[in-house]
């Protein structure tokens, strides 16, 4: 669910006598990466990032996300350190808000965008460009002052979402603040798993504590035994999920889009003997009708009604 990365200026970088600033992160370890605009900035594009995007986007089957590249607004969450961090390198407010996309490319994306959009003999004429400004790691420390902030900005988020989730009088606003209570302690996690590989499974169960878990996931339902119920014929879980997905309902990690947000609710599972998180989606009871409607809508048979379907569910675990 979380998809949460962290970006960092480190210092400047000249090569052929301009003046660069390296960005590095977003791809889990402390690597030069490089962004869309410092792209057109190098290569004199008259458009500036726009020009970058579009080419990447004519290609963009042959760019493998998080090997090659990052797309800093359809595929992570918005953070603040990020826009701050893109200011820095002259993307302007509105720039930001207003793109579709913002690319940033490891080496490998950056020499297979040379490959496509400038030819073979661009990766020879920038090369003294790559030695330079993807030689050099971040300092460990720059980027622990760094994320140790975010994590502990999230925790004051997670703090008064928790007491929100316990003031609320509604069960909807309950679910709907405890969510946010999960997707900031993944938020969290990730970060602390930047800092200290080796300390992240033996914290794990502490920071994500079970009343919570239990709390988000009541009154929700598991989509495989919905599939089962339901028994619409060819639509087992991964199809239903498949479907989903094809209906713009859910996205590629089986998250929900934001506008559907509130018929599904997701929460984070965790491997007790790895550590290993991942999420896990939920039907609400709302989104069961709301389901159920879209696949009538699409001519798909459902025999049973909503009510017979979630009498069924109940008698089943979630």
């Amino acid at each position: 669910m979380s998809n949460i990365i962290n970006l960092f200026t480190d210092g400047k970088v000249k090569s052929n006598e301009r003046e660069f600033t390296r960005l590095v992160g977003g791809f889990g370890e402390d690597e030069s990466v490089i962004s869309d605009k410092q792209i057109a900035d190098l290569l004199g594009y008259k458009k500036g990032a726009r020009s970058v995007r579009q080419r990447i986007s004519e290609n963009i089957s042959h760019f493998e996300f998080g090997l090659h590249i990052l797309d800093l607004k359809s595929s992570v969450p918005e953070q603040d350190t990020i826009k701050e961090t893109l200011k820095s390198l002259g993307y302007t407010e509105q720039s930001i808000n207003l793109s579709e996309n913002i690319y940033i490319l490891s080496k490998s994306g950056f020499l297979l965008y040379l490959k496509f959009a400038e030819g073979d003999k661009a990766v020879e004429v920038y090369k003294d460009f790559l030695e330079d400004y993807f030689k050099t790691k971040a300092e460990n420390a720059h980027m622990k002052i760094g994320i140790q902030e975010q994590i502990e900005k999230l925790k004051e988020k997670k703090a008064s979402a928790l007491g929100m989730s316990i003031m609320s009088q509604k069960d909807e606003d309950k679910i709907k603040y405890m969510n946010l209570v999960e997707e900031y302690n993944i938020q969290i996690l990730d970060l602390e798993k930047l800092l200290s590989k080796e300390e992240v499974v033996k914290e794990l169960q502490s920071k994500i504590h079970m009343s919570e878990l239990i709390e988000s996931a009541k009154g929700n339902y598991d989509m495989d035994i919905f599939a089962k119920v339901l028994n619409v014929k060819g639509l087992g879980r991964n199809n239903l999920f498949k479907w989903l997905r094809d209906q713009k309902i859910l996205k590629d990690d089986n998250v929900p889009y934001q506008k559907y947000m509130d018929y599904f609710s997701v929460i984070p599972v965790i491997n007790k003997k790895t550590g290993y998180k991942s999420s896990k989606t939920l039907l609400q009871p709302k989104g069961i009708d709301y389901v159920v409607k879209r696949l009538i809508k699409a001519n798909l048979v459902v025999t049973k009604s909503v009510n017979d379907i979630l009498r069924e569910l109940e008698n089943e675990a979630v």
